[in-house]
């Protein structure tokens, strides 16, 4: 049975010292979601190399990844390790309850950095 994928958007700017959430992907009596994954793409990286993107599930963090793990639009020429292909989307494989909702958030230390991406998702019954 084909299953088809939905895509919702989220673009997070982040703040100064705290953790900037998106609204988030939500699961309705309507429609159902499973979340299949989150797709993740930075504007730049911070310089002091302490900034993270994380995932909720309401309250639960399910992922906590530094940001240089993840693609970012402007690859510095002098870096060498953005010559190797990094991450740019979180496998999460959640069946989302309904009323609940999952959100990305990035979290900030002093230099702020930006996300963007969408929730892979599929209605379920």
């Amino acid at each position: 049975a084909h299953i088809m994928k939905y895509f919702q958007l989220f673009r997070v700017i982040g703040l100064p010292n705290v953790i900037t959430y998106d609204d988030g992907l939500k699961s309705t009596e309507v429609e159902k979601k499973r979340l299949v994954a989150v797709h993740v793409e930075l504007t730049g990286y911070a310089d002091t190399d302490d900034n993270d993107i994380q995932g909720y599930h309401e309250r639960a963090k399910v992922f906590d990844l530094p940001e240089r793990l993840f693609n970012a639009e402007k690859l510095g020429t002098s870096l060498p390790s953005n010559i190797r292909a990094k991450r740019d989307h979180v496998p999460v494989d959640l069946d989302i309850p309904v009323g609940e909702s999952f959100k990305v958030a990035i979290k900030c230390a002093s230099q702020p950095s930006n996300i963007r991406g969408a929730y892979e998702y599929e209605i379920i019954s």
